[in-house]
């Protein structure tokens, strides 16, 4: 049952010594429609009410032991008796018993003689008054639930006296205890923050003159340093006759909604991991200071910063260090521009943003000539001299960065931030660790590379690559014993393109695992052709690059690749570089061994221009490494010149490795490598890069001269 529910009969207890009495009344009351419960006296009905509790309670004055006034006071002293209406039966009818009833809590009284007629109708109307009043003390019960839950305290404030009256939220929003101070207007205002006080008091000024005051929010602070956040609602009260005699409101705490907000502004506009502003907010800053710069006829820069060799750090030390790298950075950049820095945008930031991965920009707003923005980048660039710990590693990282001025290089924020993008590539291409300007030629040529990458997309599609092969001499007889696999793009416009100026490009934009495949697939089938046809068994090699090597399709595609040809395995061999075989070298281990049980025979390129620890290289299941050219094209008669090419052949062998020595163009060179017990050889002495038919016959001429 809810509270202050009544049941169809309500329960009446009669109280009184005289069962004469009490059966009259009991029966008065009956006929009326209710329950009744007799009691003759006092403790038993005290006893009795901790089990149930009537909906009214006839009351004699006159008891044995306990007095109906005692009775009363003990009854109305139990809480669930508080709001019950006691009628006091009394035969006394002088004032001061009057008084006592009262007093001791008594709704009403009656006088005996009872008139029988009006009893059941003083009773009906006294239960029907006790459940206007229970109902209305829940409705005040769940609205001030409802005021606590909500945080809204009401108000109310009478112009005529200067009386003001707070609900208990209302002290509790603004951080008082109930009784503290007296409500009124002074005391909200000392508890407005000072950045918002004077509006504040603008608004109390306001709505105390009799004007309507729209709705308002200020920011409090409490004494214990707490922030709050609350809204203000305010309406005129008016006499009968129109005029304006007070003021009444609300005061609600809005400070989880105002936090909610700010996290949801923070998600929407800043990074969560350096807490910059992002791209979006970076964006909208820089088309803010574009418009100043049109009307104050000034200049204003972008800058595009990337962190040199990024990737190498978040595959060596995982993503956690290169998230804290990437937090340093931004530290790095805000200490280093703030004394630059001249306008904020918004509480704590600068014109710094990181625009995502590792990559940051900086607005420079407002600057007198270029050498404010040269200045800028050159400090950033030296800032990265210092190395940056992370962890138990010091880490020596180095930014290249792009700048783009406005209205030179663009005059709204897209082409500013695009120039100044290309800018920065231009200065990677410069050797990294340095800025350089925009210019319209680096424009140019970053839209060149763009129609180049659509164009190598359709490449393969389109069968425009085709393999050059250039031949592998056996220097123990003299024969062709194998070739290397190199791709070419015959490009419809531009003709014949060299893999140096378009593997870089198929690299940056992911094609260079389709295009890995092709070669494999062209390479096999040449090989399998060339048997067919009766030739000796003449293996081929394919270079691997890193990023095909690490694919995860590398391994299926090989097998495929050899199963559909139907090429022997041992007459394929895949080449890869230093670099390639010390990342990550458990993964690599067991890539190669993958490979080699294949029965593929496996190259270490380029040997010599890179890191390789000979301890790794004794684990690794390889056949063969390639000396680079770089030292056999420095050979000569001289014992330095020859020391490094012996010593990288001498180690070879030593780990049971044949050597092929690459860039071979003189027969000085050539005699020198068979002296020193070198294998095979490669370059322009033996054979160029050649189209298949051309090496076809090249072999055909070695088969014929081959001793029976």
């Amino acid at each position: 049952m809810k509270p202050f529910e009544r049941p169809s009969q309500p329960l009446a207890l009669v109280v009184d010594d005289d069962p004469v009495v009490r059966a009259v009344v009991s029966q008065s009351l009956v006929r009326a429609g209710l329950r009744v419960r007799e009691a003759d006296c006092a403790e038993q009905v005290l006893e009795w009410v901790k089990d149930e509790r009537p909906d009214i309670v006839l009351l004699d004055v006159v008891l044995p032991g306990m007095s109906g006034f005692d009775a009363c006071r003990r009854l109305r002293s139990t809480a669930n008796f508080r709001h019950v209406p006691i009628l006091m039966l009394t035969s006394l009818d002088d004032v001061e018993s009057i008084n006592r009833a009262y007093e001791a809590g008594a709704t009403d009284f009656i006088g005996k003689p009872i008139n029988w007629a009006v009893l059941p109708h003083r009773v009906r109307y006294m239960l029907r008054a006790s459940e206007t009043f229970g109902a209305l003390v829940e409705n005040q019960a769940m609205l001030y639930d409802a005021q606590r839950i909500a945080r809204l305290g009401s108000w109310s404030w009478d112009f005529r006296t200067g009386a003001n009256e707070w609900s208990d939220e209302t002290f509790s929003v603004l951080g008082y205890a109930p009784g503290e101070v007296a409500p009124g207007m002074d005391a909200l205002i000392q508890r407005v923050h000072p950045s918002h006080r004077d509006a504040a008091l603008g608004y109390v000024r306001a709505l105390g003159a009799g004007e309507r005051a729209a709705e308002a929010s200020y920011r409090l602070e409490l004494p214990d340093g707490q922030i709050r956040h609350v809204r203000v609602h305010s309406d005129l009260r008016m006499s009968d006759d129109g005029d304006v005699i007070g003021a009444l409101g609300t005061l609600q705490d809005i400070t989880e909604s105002k936090l909610s907000e700010e996290r949801i502004h923070r998600l929407a506009f800043y990074d969560g991991l350096t807490t910059l502003p992002n791209r979006r907010l970076f964006m909208e800053n820089v088309a803010q200071a574009l418009n100043r710069a049109r009307r104050h006829n000034r200049a204003a820069s972008v800058l595009s910063l990337d962190l040199d060799n990024f990737k190498r750090i978040n595959d060596t030390l995982g993503h956690s260090a290169g998230d804290r790298l990437l937090e340093a950075v931004a530290v790095r950049l805000r200490d280093g521009l703030r004394a630059y820095d001249e306008v904020a945008y918004g509480e704590g930031a600068l014109g710094i943003a990181r625009l995502g991965g590792d990559e940051f920009c900086i607005l420079l707003n407002d600057i007198n000539q270029f050498d404010d923005a040269a200045k800028v980048a050159a400090r950033i660039v030296r800032s990265f001299a210092q190395s940056i710990v992370i962890g138990d590693n010091e880490l020596f990282i180095t930014a290249s960065v792009g700048i783009a001025v406005f209205p030179n290089d663009g005059e709204d924020p897209e082409t500013l931030l695009k120039n100044a993008d290309a800018a920065m590539y231009h200065a990677k291409s410069q050797g990294r660790n340095n800025y350089q300007f925009y210019g319209r030629a680096m424009n140019a040529r970053a839209s060149e590379k763009l129609a180049m990458e659509a164009q190598l997309r359709k490449a393969i599609e389109r069968n425009e690559f085709e393999i050059h092969l250039q031949p592998k001499l056996d220097l123990r007889s003299d024969r062709i014993a194998g070739a290397e696999a190199l791709i070419r793009w015959r490009h419809p416009e531009r003709g014949m393109v060299l893999p140096g100026d378009f593997i870089p490009l198929a690299e940056q934009g992911g094609l260079i695992v389709p295009i890995g495949e092709w070669v494999l697939q062209a390479a096999c089938q040449q090989s399998m052709t060339w048997l067919q046809a009766g030739l000796p068994p003449t293996p081929v090699a394919v270079n691997i690059s890193g990023l095909h090597f690490r694919h995860r399709t590398l391994l299926s595609t090989v097998a495929k690749v050899v199963e559909n040809t139907g090429l022997p395995p041992q007459l394929l061999e895949l080449e890869l570089t230093e670099s390639i075989l010390m990342e990550d070298m458990a993964a690599t281990l067991a890539t190669l061994r993958s490979l080699k049980g294949m029965g593929l025979r496996l190259s270490i390129d380029d040997f010599g221009t890179g890191y390789s620890s000979l301890a790794y290289l004794k684990r690794f299941p390889l056949d063969a490494l390639k000396v680079d050219r770089s030292f056999v094209k420095d050979m000569s008669a001289a014992a330095d010149d020859t020391a490094i090419p012996s010593a990288i052949i001498a180690m070879a062998h030593s780990l049971k490795l044949e050597v092929v020595a690459e860039g071979v163009e003189t027969q000085e060179q050539m005699a020198f490598l068979k002296e020193r017990g070198c294998e095979y050889a490669q370059g322009y002495f033996i054979g160029r890069p050649m189209a298949p038919k051309q090496l076809t016959a090249m072999l055909e001429r070695s088969a014929k001269s081959a001793p029976n």
